[in-house]
């Protein structure tokens, strides 16, 4: 463990990852499990009906070990992919701009800079609020286009911090802050 010798250190930090919040990475995962279940049952429920023949039905029934080997490998692979988008999508908040990085292979990144935001505001619903996501919204005045960091996790501390890195003028800058995210504040 590090020891500091010095309490009057400081820990500079040269920029700021964001997920999208871990809720929607278990709730895919719990979907995909739940797809899995009724893919399962709809191949028992074909195999137990009693309107296919009983020919067809034993060579149904002979596909058993290798229809749970797709089925595992399939669930395998899609869980693999699902972590590895949420792992590889993500956004960078520097002192100047906003980066957006996404690709798992080939990775693509949009950079906006900070001086070109015109307004920021924060959209929270009901089980934003509950479960701590939320979307922060930047408009770019130069492209003319809106920037979304997309249901992000605690997006009202990313708020602010976005907030105080935008242009200080009030000529220059909009913010929007609903009534939650102002009550915390």
């Amino acid at each position: 463990m590090a020891q500091i010798n010095n309490k009057n250190e400081k820990v500079y930090v040269t920029h700021i990852n964001i997920r999208q919040s871990i809720f929607f990475l278990v709730l895919k995962l719990i979907l995909l499990d739940m797809m899995a279940v009724i893919m399962a049952a709809l191949y028992f429920s074909s195999v137990s009906n009693k309107f296919i023949p009983e020919v067809l039905n034993n060579i149904i029934l002979s596909y058993n070990l290798s229809f749970f080997l797709v089925l595992v490998f399939l669930k395998i692979a899609l869980t693999i992919y699902v972590v590895m988008k949420w792992i590889t999508e993500y956004y960078e908040i520097w002192p100047h701009a906003v980066m957006h990085w996404r690709g798992i292979i080939w990775k693509n990144q949009e950079k906006h800079q900070l001086s070109q935001m015109r307004s920021v505001k924060i959209e929270q619903g009901f089980f934003g609020k509950i479960f701590g996501f939320g979307t922060i919204s930047l408009y770019n005045w130069y492209l003319k286009t809106n920037i979304s960091l997309y249901l992000i996790h605690n997006p009202i501390k990313y708020f602010h911090i976005i907030e105080s890195l935008m242009p200080k003028s009030e000529n220059d800058r909009e913010i929007f802050l609903d009534k939650t995210a102002s009550e915390e504040s």
